[in-house]
Parts: C-alpha cells; structure tokens; sequence
C-alpha cells in the first residue's frame, strides 16, 4: 500500500470519521422525509401492546425517535466490541457502517418500528449472553436476555424465533445446563406473566399469520430499493463472513465462542429474512448490525491490503440503491 492509501484508510478507520458518517445518515434521512420517500410500514404481529409503528404519530416525531433507537443499537455495538475485545480494533467504523445502510433503507430509517427494536434487543441480549462465558453463577443474566426477548414478544410476536438462537448461544457460551435453561423459560414468560397477571392489558389476541406472495412484492417497483438492500446485506454478509472465517478459526476458544454466537444470529436472521418474506422490513436492521461486525472484521484482516476498496464500494452500493429509492 502506499502512503496515501495508508493515510485514507487511517481517516476512514477514525473516531471523526465515523461521527461524520453518522450525521451523513442522519442528513440523508431527513431528506427522505422532506421528499416523501417514507413509505409507512404498519406491524400488526402484536399478542398484548400496540405494535411500535403506533407507538407515535407518523412524521418527525416517529422519525427521530427511531434514528435514536438506531444510533442506540450502534452504541450498544460499540460497548460490546471495547468490552470482549470482539473485532481487535478500537475503531468504531462498523458501528458507523451499519447506521449508514440503514439509512439506505429510509422505510426502516423513517419512522419507529419493529426493526429497530428488534436490534436493540438482540444487542441487549448478546451483550449479556457474552458476559456469561464459562461462568456457573450467572442464571440472573440468562434470566434478563430472555426477560428482553419475552418483552419483545409482546410488541411483536416474531421475536419469538430467536428463543432456540439464543438457547443454542448458552451452548455456545459452555453454560447450558438445566438451571441456565430454567432461568431463560422463566426470564422468557416473566413479561407475560406480569403484564396479564396484574390485568395490565386485555385477554391476549390470537397471532395473525398472512403471507405475501413474493411476486406480488416484486410486482411494485416502489419495493425493489428496499429488497436490493436487502439482497445485497445478504450477499455481503455471505461473503464477509466466509472470507473471515479462516481468521476467526485461529482464534482463541473464548473468542470464537462470540463470532459463533454473531454467526449464529446473522445465519438465524437471514433465514427468517428469506422464509418470512412477507415480514422483510422486520430483519432489516439487525441483518445490517450483524453483518457490519462481519464487515469490521473484513476490514481489520485486511488493513493492510487494501480492504478499504472493498468496504468503500459496498457503501457506495448502498448510497445508489438509496438514491434509487429517492429518484423513483
């Protein structure tokens, strides 16, 4: 690499960069709300609360209390690669990378919903799954991750598909035993338990399953930006996590238990992205988070060897797909 390529990728890995990339997001959503390329996306998977797209009126308010939730997620991320040392880099670049092509998507930036909910969650969860490796006494924090599953499950009853991925992650973590697995169905129905035990909400509503068929989504031109994203987080995130995987093999066992669980949840979100295709808009954020540390993982390998080509042309793809969107 020559000396400016060093030095570019030097800005591109630091802390101002990623700032800038982050208000970069924040810009390119506002312009999607101003032009009307907002296209409302209504949940109605909800046993107990109001789904969170009724949480808020449409408009800015919803929009700026989801880009929150998202710049949140992205916090969460950034705790958990400083604390277990996840990526072995400081740089906060992945972070900003998965803000960034949320925002791609403005349908699942714009407006508070189940998606960015979703993420924060799971993040939530896997940063105190990872905490409880190799550790007997640690059935509290089993019982908090499912307790924030099972709170999700109330808002949004896909959440529901993510029980076995994080029963399998105790695996991972070498803590599954019985009391572990007691403490995770009971942290699991604790919500429910609470909330129609005290008479907090009505009797709860039969789950109402629909499927669209893939042709009638394809059928509207308006949703191919959004299912190009889609497509392309899939393809990135295939082919990142290959390329890693050689790397990650080599690591210590502690380590590669977390990239196991990350995989784990990435391989999990993309099949449920894939099978539950009528609820795509759903997976959208927590595929972008899982596969930016797969990209932050890419980009520390090969940081020496150009990997900055890779990463600047895939977030270019997605600031296309995001002007395709805003110009049709």
């Amino acid at each position: 690499m020559t000396r400016k390529e060093l030095t570019f990728t030097r800005i591109i890995r630091s802390r101002g960069m990623g700032v800038l990339i982050g208000l970069a997001a924040v810009f390119m959503t506002l312009q999607a709300q101003f032009a009307g390329k907002i296209a409302h996306i209504g949940d109605f998977r909800t046993v107990a609360f109001p789904t969170p797209s009724a949480w808020l009126p449409e408009g800015s308010i919803s929009m700026w209390a989801n880009i929150i939730v998202v710049l949140a997620t992205g916090a969460v991320m950034i705790i958990i690669n400083r604390h277990f040392n996840l990526l072995r880099t400081t740089s906060a670049f992945f972070a900003a990378y998965f803000v960034f092509v949320t925002a791609c998507t403005p349908a699942v930036m714009g407006q508070l919903g189940a998606s960015s909910l979703l993420a924060l969650i799971m993040m939530g969860a896997v940063w105190l799954i990872f905490s409880i490796y190799n550790q007997r006494i640690s059935s509290r924090r089993v019982f908090l991750a499912f307790f924030l599953i099972g709170l999700g499950q109330l808002t949004e009853y896909t959440f529901a598909l993510y029980i076995p991925v994080f029963i399998a992650a105790l695996g991972q973590m070498r803590v599954f035993t019985f009391k572990k697995i007691l403490a995770a169905i009971l942290g699991n129905i604790t919500p429910a338990w609470i909330t129609w035990g005290l008479g907090l909400i009505p009797e709860p509503e039969i789950p109402q399953f629909c499927f669209t068929p893939p042709s009638m989504l394809l059928a509207d031109g308006a949703d191919w930006p959004m299912l190009s994203a889609a497509a392309l987080t899939l393809l990135a995130g295939f082919v990142f996590g290959n390329l890693n995987l050689i790397k990650i093999i080599g690591f210590n066992a502690q380590a590669r238990a977390y990239n196991g669980v990350l995989t784990l949840l990435s391989i999990a979100t993309g099949i449920f992205a894939i099978v539950n295709f009528t609820n795509l808009p759903l997976y959208i954020t927590l595929l972008n988070a899982c596969v930016a540390f797969q990209v932050g993982h890419f980009f520390r390998f090969t940081v020496m060897r150009r990997g900055y080509i890779a990463v600047v042309v895939l977030m270019a793809a997605y600031f296309g797909i995001y002007m395709w969107g805003m110009l049709s």
